[in-house]
Order: structure tokens, then sequence, then C-alpha cells
């Protein structure tokens, strides 16, 4: 992104306290942690990837070329914006809408339902 920071501004920040969440469990099993953990980076990589290209062929169609300058200093308009959030709204829900599905009824494959 482009440098633009001052230095001549009063911070307010804390300094950062680490929490004991690397040895926390969430989920009932450290895996099952670890496996949700790579897979929201993952969803969130795939999204910066799918944004940075978006930005690359908005600059190529209006521009005829494309430097990583021209990209890092990249302004959406507010309709790209909207529709950017509207697109990664359907990518979450196409991804994870899964993780949100009703288990009570799961059983281990290859397990044989009972009928009554």
């Amino acid at each position: 992104m482009a440098d633009n920071k001052r230095t001549d501004r009063p911070t307010y920040a804390a300094d950062f306290i680490k929490g004991d969440t690397d040895s926390a469990v969430f989920l009932g099993n450290a895996h099952i942690d670890n496996l949700m953990t790579v897979v929201i980076a993952l969803g969130s990589e795939i999204w910066a990837d799918r944004q940075r290209l978006r930005i690359v062929e908005k600059l190529l169609s209006s521009k005829g070329k494309v430097t990583t300058e021209m990209v890092e200093q990249y302004v959406p308009t507010e309709e790209e914006k909207a529709a950017w959030q509207a697109e990664r709204e359907a990518m979450v829900k196409r991804v994870y809408a899964v993780l949100a599905r009703d288990t009570s009824k799961a059983r281990p494959f290859g397990e044989e339902r009972q009928f009554n």
C-alpha cells in the first residue's frame, strides 16, 4: 500500500498484551480449531486475491497497463465498494454456510439409518 504515515501525530495505542488463545480449544478439539483457522485464512486469501484481480482488470480496461503501484494506489468508487461487498457476502455464504447447517441428526458415514 502507499506509505502515507505521519510521524508527528500523537498515538493512543496501548501495548499489546498476549492472550493465552494459543492453548485454548474453542470447538471441542484442537485439531478442529486448527482446521477452522486454515479454512478461514484460505477464504480471506482467496478474497484478497479476487479483489486484487478486480482492480487489475479495471486498470487494464481503463489504462491499458498495470503496475504494482497502480494497484496499491487504486481507490474504488462507491459503486465498486457496494459490488465488492455483495460479492464478498455471496462468497462467504457459498463457502461457509455449511458450517451453520443443522447436524443434530448427523451420523458417522456408513452407519445404517434407523427408520421407524
